[in-house]
């Protein structure tokens, strides 16, 4: 979305977008239109143009990548699945907002460069290719150990998965289990049939199965372990208030991949009583008398429990 409600002159404000792609443009006075740059995830800026795009007041700009003159970007959001012979072609500049998973070993040409912000998965006996195009991306690359008849499975976003998949019972030893995203498992799990599981992003798991999951698992992000069977999984804001506590028959743990609000009206023994855990991948806000209790229910919190009621509240 571009803003123009600026006073002076016909500059633009641009704002509230995924990508601000600015590798076309060839001169200064292109980008001095622009009067502020704020909340774009992504900004593509060729390198020629560097100086003038430093010279745009920005806020909230989460990456900018800079890319050679002339070159042919190419841009993905989400998960990009590609054989090691099909990456792109030698002018290209490749820029992955998400995962880019390599599913053999890398034989064909590459891009001048690959940017991921995001994660990197590929075989084996390809760092040597990989290496040198790999260009100042944001989080981590890894190497599997590629096996003839291997099928790796891909799920992206928002997954659920339960300890029958992760048994893995129609597919072989070798299978690579890859999940991009938000990741909860559920469930029974007594075992893992992938040879391994790489999972980029977040993951909230069972610790009564830790010591099953673990040793078959990585995970590039944030990892919880919850108590209890049945979690309560929220994937977006959530705000719980006394009516949801006294509907609920048994003690639960409370998984929220964001973050968690609870409301004046729930008691310290509500909370007691039906709260067995919390995992929250993100801020937590309570009435100051709850606080204590979050915090001693707390198994994993990427944020900071705080009093709604309190100082600076």
């Amino acid at each position: 979305m571009t803003n123009e409600n600026e006073a002076a002159s016909d500059r633009v404000v641009l704002s509230d977008r995924p990508i601000a792609d600015f590798s076309h443009l060839t001169a200064p006075e292109q980008l001095a239109v622009i009067s502020r740059i704020e909340h774009v995830a992504l900004v593509i800026v060729p390198e020629s143009l560097a100086a003038a795009y430093a010279a745009i007041p920005s806020f909230g700009v989460a990456a900018t990548i800079y890319v050679p003159d002339g070159a042919n970007v190419r841009v993905h959001t989400g998960a990009l699945v590609v054989s090691g012979d099909g990456i792109g072609a030698a002018d290209d500049v490749l820029i992955i907002t998400g995962i880019l998973i390599i599913t053999s070993q890398v034989t064909g040409p590459l891009p001048q460069r690959i940017h991921v912000v995001g994660s990197v998965v590929a075989p084996r006996g390809s760092e040597a290719a990989l290496g040198p195009v790999l260009a100042g991306g944001t989080g981590g690359v890894s190497y599997y150990a590629p096996v003839e008849g291997q099928d790796i499975k891909v799920l992206s976003g928002q997954v659920r998965i339960s300890g029958a998949m992760l048994a893995n019972p129609a597919g072989h030893a070798d299978d690579m289990l890859i999940a991009a995203g938000q990741v909860v498992i559920t469930g029974e799990v007594r075992t893992v049939g992938y040879r391994q599981v790489i999972i980029a992003g977040q993951m909230a798991a069972p610790e009564a199965y830790r010591d099953v999951i673990e040793p078959r698992t990585e995970v590039q992000g944030q990892a919880a372990w919850y108590v209890r069977d049945d979690p309560r999984v929220f994937y977006e804001d959530t705000t719980l208030g006394p009516d949801f506590f006294r509907l609920l028959d048994l003690p639960v743990s409370l998984v929220v991949l964001a973050d968690l609000t609870i409301t004046a009206g729930v008691t310290e023994a509500m909370a007691q009583q039906k709260i067995a855990g919390i995992c929250v991948f993100g801020d937590v806000t309570a009435p100051a008398g709850l606080v204590g209790v979050l915090q001693a229910r707390a198994t994993d919190v990427f944020g900071v429990i705080r009093a709604s009621d309190g100082p600076g509240s």
